[in-house]
């Protein structure tokens, strides 16, 4: 956003004279919503972000949490929305580099990805290109640096159309000893590495902190070159190795000002810089030099000391550099372009702005949310029932995504995309331990109901980990939101960021860093529907005694961990069949995750379940499905066995999509134990069915057969639902 007439009333006050053009680019590129967080500050310190496994908590480019004694895993989510809105294809790709550099700065090792995209109509010609180019765009830029997209989630709704959501995470990891923690000392000199300065991307961070404008915006896009990156991942890794660096910082949103300005305001320093020894593509002004965000750059504070071997290994890789300057203790900075000094600001003025806290106030269409669902019309065929949600684009296979990436890249994938509730990845140091990582957002819930909706996205999360056989150890976020301006916008970001406050207090797990987005609008001002994007990481002991949730055999027992609620409101199900995005949406419920997480991870551990899956978008009736295609292998349910609490429908038993449920796949030799387990934890566990030799799925309501389905039949509607959307 452009500056204020108040904010250039305060920039003359700050440096006590006229502003020089150079000065105001760098206050409009630190100052904008997107570097600054000054519409969020304030509300997000409600946030917990501390705990025994936190190293390095939000303020930095990425945190660090300690996945083992002496192993941290560095994880940082990132979003691309306003560039992927005018060039899918580089503003999708950009991100991806983007987020990989700010894991190198701690010195981590990247090993994954994850792309969590939340995109328009299929339908929708434009919506359709969006689609087509932020997929591409990802997918060749990751799998031409070597790291593997593993894992993500993908929404389709008309509110996407013009501004799609481009949020992307990667995973590294490092020895705690080799973090880069030390940061930049006096008299150190600042080395720029990497791609050269151009035009590109000037002031992204202030066109990404206004609406869209339906103007020609391609010049805040910036470019990628995946080939620099791939070379940037290397020697950061040889210059940590070698301890040759204090501090490494990424050259993302703001450039070379905000690298700047934020390293010198957090160490209680200033700097003196020389624009005119950047290496570059063209001639460029100072004020380009100093607000562009060309791609593929990276800050060093090297010891005077270390820079002939630093040149070295550069030179060694063909990796450009500059030393444009020193870090000293006068708490300014000053940029010189040709023996002129162009820009001299106090660094943390620059750095943070006054903190804003904003109107907030819930539009009429909150009201949605708050009404409960009555009145839904009675289902006439369970079978078309079904099939319509299975081939909703939200529920349907994202094979034809996630077959685009190299997910198998660098052997330490373990459970891989379309098979587990979440990634799981080996480290690789032959102990057998490992990590999973997955990322949740349901935008529906949290247009509806903003704070129980992201409360329920970070329970998915939660869910989604111990499905496959991890602790949940952190999370972080990123709120996605329309303009911080208007107070019926702003009500939306405040309430996700509450309803994340809430539950992540309640289940022990710190959000450790995130990403704020706002003026997430079209030209018309309409927003996105508000979207609270959670991406956790657990901890896994064994990596060959996670779980996927295929049926593994034909003769065992399907259970439903958990308690059914007749909660319709916000469901695919009520959307999908019924054409309504209203009703109370299904209710968090911390207490009974925590206890039916504690029984599935105790009933892994005990090898007493074959498959595990959360329920989740799509109700029980999906979450079988899902696993019988998955595992090739036919079942037969019957739902009146089914726990459910004031349920007299039977698409509340199917399609409710209550909180806190799994189901699993138990062995029949297995089945006393696991119930006396689950009766040891007070956990309410329901033999529903059984899987079959045949090719067919039976649903029973009592002695009532409800349906039967060919498997393959219903296999080619998953599998290929998405692809004909697109088609």
């Amino acid at each position: 956003m452009p500056l204020t007439d108040s904010e250039i009333e305060e920039i003359r006050s700050i440096l006590n004279r006229e502003p020089t053009v150079e000065e105001l680019a760098m206050f409009e590129a630190q100052w904008s919503e997107h570097c600054s967080y000054k519409s969020s500050r304030l509300l997000l310190k409600l946030l917990p972000t501390t705990g025994k496994h936190v190293i390095v908590g939000p303020g930095k480019d990425a945190p660090a949490v300690e996945l083992f004694p002496g192993i941290a895993v560095v994880f940082k989510i990132e979003s691309h929305n306003h560039p992927s809105a005018i060039d899918p294809y580089d503003g999708a790709a950009t991100g991806i580099g983007g987020i990989v550099r700010d894991i190198l700065t701690l010195g981590a090792k990247p090993i994954a990805l994850l792309d969590l995209l939340y995109m328009g109509d299929p339908k929708d010609p434009h919506a359709n290109w969006l689609i087509r180019g932020i997929v591409k765009g990802i997918s060749d830029y990751g799998n031409r640096i070597g790291v593997p997209t593993v894992a993500g989630d993908t929404w389709f709704d008309y509110a996407f159309d013009i501004q799609p959501l481009v949020n992307v995470v990667c995973v590294g990891i490092a020895p705690i000893d080799r973090l880069v923690l030390r940061g930049p000392r006096a008299n150190d000199y600042i080395v720029i590495i990497g791609n050269a300065t151009g035009r590109d991307g000037l002031l992204g961070s202030s066109f990404a902190s206004k609406p869209l404008s339906g103007e020609d915006e391609i010049s805040a896009v910036q470019v990628g070159d995946p080939l620099m990156e791939k070379l940037l991942i290397d020697v950061i890794q040889i210059l940590v190795d070698r301890k040759l660096v204090n501090y490494i910082k990424d050259l993302g949103g703001g450039g070379l000002t905000t690298a700047i300005s934020e390293t010198v305001a957090d160490y209680n320093l200033g700097a003196e810089i020389y624009l005119d020894r950047l290496h570059t593509r063209q001639e460029l002004t100072p004020l380009e030099l100093l607000v562009s965000e060309s791609q593929e750059r990276m800050l060093l504070a090297v010891d005077p000391n270390n820079f002939p071997k630093v040149v070295e290994i550069l030179e060694n890789y063909d990796v450009m550099f500059s030393l444009i300057g020193r870090f000293d203790e006068s708490g300014r900075i000053r940029a010189y372009f040709k023996g002129k000094l162009v820009a001299d600001v106090p660094s943390k003025e620059l750095a943070r702005p006054r903190a804003i806290r904003r109107s907030s106030k819930p539009p009429t269409e909150a009201l949605k949310g708050f009404t409960p669902v009555v009145d839904v019309p009675q289902i006439e065929s369970i079978e078309k029932v079904i099939i319509a949600v299975l081939s909703s684009p939200n529920i349907a296979s994202k094979k034809w995504i996630y077959e685009q990436y190299d997910y198998e890249v660098g052997a330490r994938t373990v459970i891989k995309p379309g098979w587990g509730d979440a990634a799981v990845l080996r480290l690789l140091d032959g102990s057998g331990r490992g990590l999973a990582i997955k990322g949740d957002a349901n935008p529906r819930y949290t247009f509806l109901d903003p704070f129980n909706g992201s409360a329920n996205s970070v329970a998915e999360c939660f869910r989604n980990l111990v499905a496959v056989g991890s602790k949940p150890i952190a999370i972080v976020d990123e709120l996605n939101a329309g303009n911080p301006e208007k107070p019926e916008h702003f009500w939306y970001f405040e309430e996700m960021l509450k309803g994340i406050a809430w539950i992540t207090e309640e289940l022990a797990l710190p959000v450790v860093g995130g990403k704020v987005s706002f003026y997430n609008e079209d030209m018309y001002g309409r927003q996105i529907k508000p979207t609270s994007t959670i991406v956790g990481v657990g901890k896994v002991d064994d990596v060959t005694a996670t779980k996927t949730f295929d049926f593994k055999s034909s003769n065992s027992v399907i259970i439903v961990v958990g308690i059914t609620y007749p909660e319709l409101g916000g469901t695919e199900y009520l959307y999908r069949v019924h054409g309504l995005e209203v009703g109370e949406i299904p209710r968090p419920r911390p207490e009974l995750e925590i206890r039916n997480a504690g029984f599935i991870l105790a009933a892994i551990r005990r090898s007493l379940v074959s498959a595990v899956h959360d329920i989740g978008l799509g109700g029980l009736i999906t979450t079988v499905i899902e696993m019988a295609i998955a595992g090739s292998t036919g079942f037969s349910i019957d739902v009146s066995k089914v726990l459910c609490r004031g349920c007299y429908r039977l698409d509340e038993i199917l399609f409710s999509e209550t909180q806190a449920r799994y189901i699993v796949e138990v062995d029949r030799d297995k089945l006393e134990a696991f119930l006396s387990l689950a009766n040891e934890y007070n956990v309410y566990a329901s033999v529903v069915g059984h899987t079959s030799n045949k090719s067919t799925c039976i649903i029973r309501n009592g002695d009532k057969e409800v349906s039967v389905f060919e498997l393959e039949f219903l296999k080619n509607i998953y599998e290929e639902a998405l692809n004909k959307e697109l088609e």
